[in-house]
């Protein structure tokens, strides 16, 4: 019939309200849902670890006859003071860990500010140096370690063989000295690309302006870098400063991918040792390999101890005395 519409179902406004989410909501369960997964990871993989971890260095665990379960038993503080004699009488790793560190802070971190500020001011094969230094951050840190084993023991041997005609050994499989120089050289050269690629970055955020306005009172390269591009990007160097030091006793210099969880023939470090002792150890004794489980977990504490206030320290004399933008 002309002039008929047809009815439809009218749901009341009151009805809508009560059955639909609004925007605020949805976003709200968005929100929840893609947090979720990194808070459960986050909650499972560093607060329940690190829990464990101090709990763990209080107790020591007693297999029990027949191989049926275990009792956990507290002892205090024994296992710090088996971690404590451990800690103070392994000196050559605290040097040896200590020299990766100094390495680290003066020869990669001097040069890298170099390279750095010559990639920010767009110099000649700037962006050719840029795509190198970070290579080694691109290609699997196991095929890195296997052409520079090549490099310094095969190719190595076959110079000096040409040059001076005597038979020599790599210098892995050399003196002490020789050895664990050589693996600090490779530890500083693929950590050199990642400092360059974030100084670079944090040089480039600078205003041009400031930069002009030195130009026009006439500074040089050389003025310009030390007294606008270092006093800018101080906060970053800090930064690397302090992070490095956190992982002092942590860094396990590639170790594992020179030798496995064999041990480095005399050269070791906090970090290698703790990681291949785990591996091998065992839960409920000291074994031959080691310290136990939970003597680990205390020898962890008894360095974050020491680490922290030396930390806290640096970084505030650094805020403190460091060059500044004003």
């Amino acid at each position: 019939m002309k002039g008929f519409k047809k009815n439809k179902p009218q749901v009341s406004e009151g009805f809508q309200k009560d059955t639909l989410l609004t925007r605020a909501q949805k976003r709200m369960i968005f929100y929840v849902l893609m947090m979720a997964l990194p808070v459960i990871q986050f909650c499972i993989f560093y607060v329940y670890v690190n829990i464990n971890s101090i709990r763990l260095a209080f107790v020591q665990f007693d297999l029990r006859e027949g191989g049926a379960g275990y009792d956990t038993i507290f002892v205090g503080f024994q296992n710090f003071k088996v971690a404590w004699e451990f800690f103070t009488s392994n000196g050559q790793m605290i040097v040896n860990s200590l020299y990766l560190y100094a390495g680290n802070l003066i020869i990669v971190m001097g040069l890298a500010l170099v390279f750095s500020y010559y990639i920010a001011k767009k110099y000649m094969l700037a962006g050719f140096f840029r795509a190198v230094l970070y290579l080694p951050h691109i290609i699997s840190s196991v095929v890195l370690v296997i052409l520079y084993k090549y490099m310094v023991t095969d190719v190595y041997i076959e110079i000096v063989k040409k040059l001076t005609g005597q038979e020599v050994v790599g210098l892995l499989e050399q003196d002490f000295n020789t050895r664990f120089f050589t693996i600090i050289f490779y530890n500083l050269w693929v950590g050199f690309g990642s400092n360059v690629l974030i100084f670079t970055g944090t040089m480039s955020g600078i205003d041009g302006s400031i930069i002009e306005s030195a130009q026009l009172d006439g500074v040089n390269i050389i003025q310009e870098f030390i007294h606008i591009y270092i006093p800018m990007i101080f906060p970053t160097f800090t930064t690397f400063v302090v992070t490095g030091m956190t992982a002092i006793f942590t860094a396990d210099m590639h170790l594992y991918t020179f030798y496995g969880g064999g041990g480095a023939d005399g050269i070791d470090v906090f970090g290698y040792y703790m990681y291949r002792t785990t591996v091998n150890g065992s839960m409920y004794q000291k074994s031959a390999k080691g310290l136990s489980y939970s003597e680990l977990s205390a020898l962890g504490l008894i360095m974050t101890f020491i680490l922290v206030p030396i930390t806290l320290t640096v970084r505030k004399l650094m805020e403190t005395y460091g060059p500044r933008t004003d």
